[in-house]
């Protein structure tokens, strides 16, 4: 499979669905952004799939993809399930643990989006979470390690699973399949992989801030937000399902919930619109 080829697929989401799924959640009757990051990744989430339509923007199909280069650690994953998978099963979310067997940058990139496209086009799934098995220290060489560029980047980290993870987000954007990133792991693939295509990061949410070191950097760097800080000191994928949780409670929201204009509450006249009234001010 060649990278450049599933980078070339990768298009920009839909910003006129996501500003109309904002807008639906401004209509509601609740104070407007009060529900915050539940609001903000449902949008996001809008602008992907390009639709706010509600019988659109329903409860995606949801997994967790665990990377690993540990043979015994993919092993005691798939016998005994890790806590992130005990958390994925609350979520509705199943787990896979995959073992990483390239060695090189490129080889490392294109098995990983082999194997999120096979998971995506076998079990039809909508939104992803990875994490990476094991731990992963930044040093005090984090800023220096992000003036780098590209494939020197990846190959500057040494660690072909967070490669793999690169490869896995550009397929997932290329496929239009949000990913909600996990710790330190996750997030450097996700600037690896924006490196190579920019684009890339559009499709990607954070789930936590974990409580590794480089963590609040890291999604400086991505400019993303998260609805979680847990105190979590690993990237093994815990925070990111748990945060599926919460994307699922702003569908929900998003759905039930009435605007004012279907409740009858001042359709009549646009200045009394709750909305209006909270933004003139």
């Amino acid at each position: 499979m060649d990278i450049n080829v599933i980078i070339e697929q990768i298009q920009p989401v839909n910003k006129e669905s996501a500003a109309a799924a904002q807008n639906r959640f401004d209509n509601l009757i609740k104070p407007v952004g009060s529900l915050a990051k539940l609001e903000s990744m449902v949008a996001r989430y809008a602008g992907i799939i390009g639709s706010a339509d509600k019988k659109a923007v329903q409860y995606p199909k949801k997994a967790l993809l665990l990377w690993s280069t540990d043979v015994a650690a993919i092993a005691a994953a798939m016998e005994d399930a890790p806590p992130a998978a005990l958390l994925a099963r609350e979520a509705k979310a199943e787990t896979y643990p995959l073992l990483v067997t390239g060695e090189t940058v490129a080889d490392a990139l294109d098995e990983g989006a082999i194997l999120t496209k096979e998971y995506i086009d076998n079990n039809k799934l909508q939104m992803l979470a990875f994490g990476v098995l094991g731990s992963y220290g930044v040093d005090d060489e984090l800023e220096k390690l992000l003036d780098l560029e590209g494939v020197e980047f990846l190959n500057a980290l040494h660690d072909p699973a967070v490669t793999a993870v690169a490869g896995g987000i550009l397929q997932a954007a290329a496929s239009k399949t949000p990913v909600m990133l996990d710790g330190v792991a996750s997030c450097l693939a996700a600037i690896g992989a924006a490196k190579l295509a920019p684009l890339a990061l559009e499709y990607c949410m954070a789930g936590h801030v974990s409580a590794e070191p480089g963590m609040e950097t890291l999604l400086e760097k991505l400019r993303l937000s998260v609805p979680l800080r847990l105190d979590i000191n690993s990237g093994a994928g815990e925070g990111a399902v748990l945060a599926f949780t919460l994307f699922d409670a702003g569908i929900k929201a998003y759905n039930e919930m009435e605007t004012f204009a279907e409740a009858g509450v001042h359709a009549e006249m646009e200045e009394f619109s709750h909305a209006v009234q909270i933004k003139s001010k």
